[in-house]
């Protein structure tokens, strides 16, 4: 009988410990629990917003906030290719071209926010490449164009020294900080308008005639000679290819960014108007600088091929894009 009684008296306390320690484990979990999962539906249900999670759209504004390029990023990847220029002065309008635009598009592309601006960055970041790669190729395949680049630089040299080139190269990256410009217009755009796509659309055209242009010289002059007169492919119909290809290019970039400023930004296109000055700066400028080139391609062309069998035929059938004002010599050679 006393060892039953002690017996019992030993599981009674061992009952009020499991208890006490099973109130202790829920009171401590209760602690961790969020202050919601402790209210009645209804208060749950009537919890502020700022207790709701975010929505998918606010989500993806704070993504493309945080990965929206600051203004001083783009003038970074626009302008230090430039200074590609004080180590070879041709560089810096060679290289550094093809390097600032691949390093803007990819810089703006995680930012886009729509397939239009998707494909605008992209069509930057191809097309920097390419003319990277070309000229490359160009350069370690072809003895005249590294005999060229060599002029260029002795040339340079006597005008002074390194230093006396920033200012041209200064230029050279507003330039290009100017071709990059749209894309700060088309990235941040929720909606932009259908003449948007279609410019993009026309960027690609641009992009291919320019490639097709340099591949189908390349391959003729291989097979038939530096000297040779390429009017086949697509120089049947365009005597400059790359330069109309890069024009059209560039003219469906900036357009497509003002579109897409004027239907976007409303009463705040104001704001803007920095990025639009910039993307007409860029325009203007490298407009000048293709017509300036294909002006100076004509002249070589009629004074290196006037008298050449159909030479005259192709110079009337084909378009020589856009050109400075014509001289006399045009008239060379028909």
């Amino acid at each position: 009988r006393v060892l039953a009684e002690k017996w019992w008296s030993q599981l009674r306390a061992s009952r009020r410990t499991m208890t006490i320690a099973r109130l202790a484990i829920l009171l401590l979990a209760a602690s961790f629990m969020p202050t919601a999962a402790l209210l009645p539906p209804r208060i749950v249900m009537a919890a502020p917003s700022s207790l709701r999670p975010p929505r998918l759209a606010t989500l993806r504004r704070a993504r493309v906030q945080m990965l929206s390029p600051s203004a001083g990023s783009l003038a970074a990847a626009s302008m230090l290719p430039a200074l590609l220029g004080f180590w070879k002065s041709e560089y810096g309008v060679s290289y550094a071209y093809g390097t600032a635009t691949f390093l803007s598009g990819i810089l703006v592309l995680p930012s886009a926010t729509t397939r239009i601006a998707t494909a605008h960055a992209a069509c930057l970041a191809l097309y920097g490449l390419r003319l990277n790669a070309f000229l490359l190729y160009r350069e370690l395949s072809i003895a005249r164009f590294r005999e060229f680049r060599d002029k260029i630089e002795a040339r340079a040299l006597e005008k002074g020294g390194r230093l006396s080139r920033a200012p041209f190269i200064a230029s050279c990256g507003l330039l290009y900080l100017g071709l990059a410009a749209p894309l700060m217009l088309t990235a941040p755009a929720s909606a932009p308008p259908a003449l948007a796509g279609a410019l993009v659309c026309l960027m690609y055209a641009g992009w291919l005639t320019a490639a097709a242009g340099d591949a189908w010289k390349s391959v003729v002059k291989a097979r038939k000679g530096e000297d040779a007169l390429v009017t086949g492919g697509p120089f049947r119909h365009l005597r400059h290819p790359n330069f109309s290809g890069e024009m059209l290019l560039w003219g469906a970039s900036a357009a497509a960014g003002a579109a897409t400023a004027a239907t976007n930004f409303g009463r705040s296109v104001l704001a803007a108007c920095g990025w639009l000055s910039l993307s007409a700066l860029g325009w203007a400028g490298i407009s000048f600088v293709l017509a300036q080139a294909a002006t100076s391609l004509e002249k070589r062309q009629a004074q290196k091929y006037a008298g050449t069998p159909g030479f005259t035929e192709w110079r009337r059938g084909a378009w020589p894009g856009i050109t400075l004002p014509q001289k006399q010599w045009l008239s060379v050679g028909g």
